[in-house]
């Protein structure tokens, strides 16, 4: 008997890898075991796909976007849910907005009429702006949250016309750096003594400028300590966030202590020159609920300090969480984690949850789980 057949609907599943839904598409549909799915992709990567071979990939989109598709791809995807093989089940993967939602809704709807009788998952792939009005935003049979704190925020939302499934987002572990490529890479960018990453973004949270306020006190304890921010701009208010911050580091005296490394080519390596990760973000907005350089970091044992209150719960308890805007209680746990002893647990503790919640297999499992369940499938 043929396995069931998945049609994901997402962002182009092509490189450049820097986007969470995208990326959760391909670890997912690369390690299914009990359907076989289909992935929308370029023309290009299309024909010269990375992929297993059992997925397959059809060349909805012409070509890779890099944040948002244009109004022209998201009709090339339209057209494909109207017109090509329905397949047994639809998932959607991307941030629930009125555009999009409407358009699926519709597709389900005319398809319904022509007889396909398929469910339908969707994945709220990055939280809304607010959760405000959301359940309007939801069309499918199955909903998947990637934290237990968006399943809350859906249900006290009024999201309850279908079951929520919290399955957490995925990471292939980046493979180890070689030392001489980290010696390098602080050598190239004069990362002297400790090294504190800040791996967000400038213009949405506050999570920079609490590091930045941290910082004086950090450097009180540990004087040796270089701060790097590598931010990737999402938007134009970036230029602007990142030149508002770096003008309160020069007022603080900080500057010599202080690295913007922008968007960088080798995270993983970056990972491994980094002592500390410092992710005290109130609003991942446009970003899944943990996002990749977290899983990165875990996988290679790097210690965490995260915001307390959100999604990033999910890190509990291998990263240290602190209150947003705290940047006292964010220098306590950064400090503590500089500490040899309190490096070595948070980095047995961060590879062991990688291990049991968040590698590909892992969460492909319940991928698998869950849609035998929707199919009516008896599960293997």
């Amino acid at each position: 008997m043929p396995s069931p057949r998945v049609l994901f609907v997402s962002k182009p599943v092509a490189p450049p890898w820097h986007d969470g839904s995208k990326n959760l598409v391909r670890d997912v549909a690369a390690h299914l075991e009990r359907v076989t799915p289909t992935v929308m992709s370029t023309e290009a990567f299309a024909r010269a796909s990375s992929l297993p071979p059992r997925v397959r990939v059809e060349p909805v989109y012409s070509a890779a976007s890099r944040f948002t598709p244009p109004f022209a791809a998201n009709t090339r995807v339209f057209a494909r849910l109207l017109r090509g093989d329905p397949l047994d089940l639809w998932h959607f993967i991307f941030a629930p907005n009125a555009a999009s939602s409407g358009a699926a809704l519709a597709a389900k709807r005319v398809r319904r009429l022509s007889g396909f009788r398929g469910p339908v998952v969707q994945t709220v792939a990055s939280a809304p702006r607010t959760f405000e009005g959301v359940s309007r935003l939801l069309f499918g049979d199955h909903i998947i949250a990637l934290s237990e704190w968006t399943r809350r925020r859906l249900v006290d939302a009024g999201a309850t016309r279908a079951p929520i499934h919290v399955i957490p987002p995925c990471a292939a572990a980046p493979a180890e750096p070689a030392e001489g490529v980290v010696r390098a890479l602080r050598a190239r960018h004069d990362l002297r003594g400790k090294v504190v990453l800040y791996p967000g973004d400038y213009e949405f949270s506050q999570g920079a400028r609490t590091v930045v306020a941290a910082l004086p006190r950090v450097l009180a304890e540990v004087p040796n300590l270089t701060a790097v921010f590598a931010c990737r701009a999402k938007t134009p208010r970036a230029a602007v966030a990142e030149a508002e911050l770096q003008r309160e580091v020069e007022r603080l005296g900080l500057a010599p202590r202080v690295r913007y490394l922008g968007e960088v080519p080798d995270m993983p390596a970056l990972l491994r020159a980094s002592d500390v990760v410092a992710f005290p973000v109130d609003d991942l907005y446009g970003k899944v609920d943990v996002p990749l350089v977290l899983l990165e970091a875990l996988a290679l044992g790097v210690p965490l300090v995260v915001a307390a209150g959100g999604p990033l719960e999910e890190l509990a308890p291998a990263a240290s969480e602190v209150p947003p805007g705290a940047p006292e209680r964010l220098a306590a746990a950064v400090v503590g984690l500089l500490a040899p002893g309190a490096a070595l647990e948070a980095a047995k503790l961060g590879r062991t949850l990688y291990g049991e919640r968040f590698t590909p297999s892992v969460v492909a499992r319940a991928h698998d789980a869950l849609y035998e369940r929707a199919l009516g499938v008896a599960p293997a």
